[in-house]
């Protein structure tokens, strides 16, 4: 997983063909009615200009006519009539074009964030775990979710812009190149000074973007600990919030400044641009003018000549302010693309060989090594044990021994650098990541809480399974925490938390239940429980693991924890140490051995005593 660097992006920013496709499958029917309607729109103002070309070289035509004496005839008010009529008629055509246009820009806006924010979720739930411990990554994503859903919005608007100034442009590009085509060159010339100012500024402004990011997320997430109920307590207790606030007004501050430096320049190339267009106006009236006082134009295409160069100015200097927009956007949607681009390493095999219907042969690790990456100790090192069917199997170890990052290895978060886990005989790298994930329920340390209802809690254990009231009781029941529920307003239906209105908020290990029921509700082959009675208090989880096989009905299981009384009842234990497996038997037999977990037993049982 490589990050781009910043010449390529900038680089991939003159590609406009990925936002076109990504508006495209967004809504292809509303692009379709958009780009018919620039059409339309772009050739409005020719025939708007024409038409007052008309009108004023009639009226002088009668003018001419009333002065040398002639009377004045209705009839000859007639033409002038018609080109007016024809000319309100063009109006409330470009008006109706206008409101559709608009109508048909903000359903795609709407389309195209929607279908964004759908990328951007299936790609984060996606990829690896690594991918989110990772600084470099965490900066990707937060850049891709800040710009991801509004960039494409503002793509559709300038695609929009683009149409039809360009559709307009050609149409009075040629108009003027008739008349003189020095006064095109006049106008693109003119034009050009600001497009090149914008261009260097995004260019500039996304450099800084890229190397502030972290900066960014940390005053992110200052803010968010000031804001979030979990952290309120200690922030009250230990005085806090003065420093986290300072903190973040720093931070706030940097980037204020910085970005307000961009902002003058910005202005003051504007300003140059701006300078410019008007001296080409003015001029090209002049020249203008001098033609129709010499004769060789009319009054009404002085007039026509004239609007026609500086609306050119305007539909020239907005498409060029809009495809430089559009490289804005672009470039600041490679953030995106980045992230898009990302490929898992823990993915399916090309063809994956058929997960076991129901387990014969149990699992085994064989010889796994594991390091993080960017990190150059070995967490895990040839770490060799097996879990048979049925068979309950308890882990131990002191913190940071990596009985964690052995779960992760176990449900295929990770792979492991060196050695297999096999099932049943066959390495579960030749399996659908998704089908083996299946065969495993788990209750991580660091559980989720989810603020919906109770029955989602429990039913989010196995998705796809069916939700039956018999089966979400019978997973509350096996976590001890059915009588509890039931008790509830809405009892399963009850909302947790205190995020929404009518929603109860749990004690810590009442949580932790509600974990444990999750993972009893899949039925899965092995259950890992991760610290699994933490937060439970002495009669819960004695009432829970006095009578654990029974509970998780005969399936392997594998338990880390920190309280014997809770290890000693497992078929096995492994004491993991230093990223290795130094001793492993039953409890007696690691008592009799008088090793390291003899040592530690004895430690935490003559606190009790």
């Amino acid at each position: 997983m490589t990050l781009n660097p910043l010449k390529v992006k900038v680089k991939n920013a003159l590609r406009l063909d990925r936002a076109i496709r990504l508006v495209w499958r967004a809504c292809p029917g509303w692009m379709g009615i958009s780009t018919g309607l620039i059409i339309i729109e772009g050739a409005l103002p020719l025939l708007s200009l024409y038409l007052v070309k008309l009108i004023i070289d009639s009226v002088s035509e009668l003018i001419v006519s009333k002065t040398g004496g002639t009377s004045f005839v209705g009839n000859d008010f007639s033409d002038i009539t018609l080109y007016i009529g024809a000319a309100a008629a063009v109006g409330l055509v470009a008006a109706l074009c206008r409101f559709f246009s608009d109508y048909a820009k903000k359903a795609q806006a709407v389309a195209v964030s929607d279908h964004t924010y759908d990328v951007l979720h299936a790609k984060s739930v996606s990829v690896d775990l690594a991918y989110y411990e990772s600084p470099e990554h965490h900066d990707t994503l937060h850049r891709a979710q800040q710009e991801g859903p509004y960039r494409p919005t503002s793509i559709v608007n300038g695609l929009t812009l683009v149409g039809r100034n360009g559709a307009s442009l050609l149409a009075i590009l040629g108009l003027l190149a008739v008349f003189n085509p020095f006064l095109t060159m006049v106008l693109v010339a003119a034009a050009i000074p600001g497009v090149l100012m914008r261009l260097g500024y995004s260019r500039r402004l996304y450099s800084w973007q890229v190397k502030r990011t972290e900066n960014e997320r940390k005053a992110q997430y200052f803010n968010w600990m000031m804001t979030n109920g979990g952290y309120a307590r200690e922030i009250r207790l230990f005085g806090l919030g003065n420093h986290f606030i300072q903190q973040f007004n720093n931070i706030r501050t940097l980037l204020r400044n910085e970005k307000l430096w961009f902002e003058k320049r910005r202005a003051l190339g504007d300003l140059a641009a701006r300078s410019s267009t008007t001296i080409a106006v003015f001029g090209s009236l002049v020249y203008i003018a001098a033609q129709t006082i010499n004769g060789h134009i009319t009054l009404g295409d002085m007039v026509m000549y004239f609007q026609a160069f500086q609306r050119g100015l305007a539909y020239l200097t907005s498409f060029l302010e809009g495809v430089a927009s559009l490289y804005e956007d672009n470039l600041f949607l490679s953030n995106f693309y980045e992230f898009l681009d990302i490929q898992p390493e823990v993915k399916d095999p090309t063809s994956p060989s058929p997960v076991p219907a129901k387990i014969t042969k149990g699992f085994s690790v064989e010889g796994i090594t594991f390091r993080y990456q960017n990190c150059e100790n070995k967490v895990l090192a040839y770490v060799n044990f097996y879990i048979g069917p049925g068979e309950v199997v308890a882990l131990v170890g002191e913190n940071g021994a990596g009985k964690s990052t052995l779960v992760k290895l176990l449900s295929r978060l990770y792979d492991p650098t060196d050695g297999a886990i096999r099932l049943d005989g066959t390495d579960i790298r030749e399996f659908s990541v998704t089908e083996y994930r299946k065969k495993i329920s788990i209750v991580f340390q660091d559980y989720i809480r989810y603020y919906l209802t109770v029955r989602e809690n429990i039913r989010f254990g196995d998705i796809d399974s069916e939700p039956t009231d018999a089966a979400i009781h019978q997973a509350a029941t096996k976590a001890g925490i059915c009588n509890y529920i039931s008790g509830l307003r809405d009892d399963f239906d009850t909302p947790l938390g205190r995020w929404y209105k009518g929603g109860e908020e749990l004690s810590v290990g009442q949580w932790q239940m509600i974990a444990m029921a999750r993972a009893f509700f899949r039925n899965a082959d092995l259950v890992i429980l991760d610290e699994p009675a933490s937060a439970l208090d002495v009669n819960t989880e004695a009432r829970i693991f006095e009578n654990f096989k029974g509970l998780i009905e005969n399936r392997s299981a594998l338990i880390i924890s920190h309280r014997f009384s809770t290890v000693k009842l497992a078929d096995k234990i492994l004491l993991l140490h230093d990223g290795k497996i130094a001793e492993q038997g039953s409890h007696e037999e690691l008592m009799n051995l008088g090793g390291k977990y003899s040592e530690l037993y004895r430690k935490q049982a003559g606190q009790y005593a």
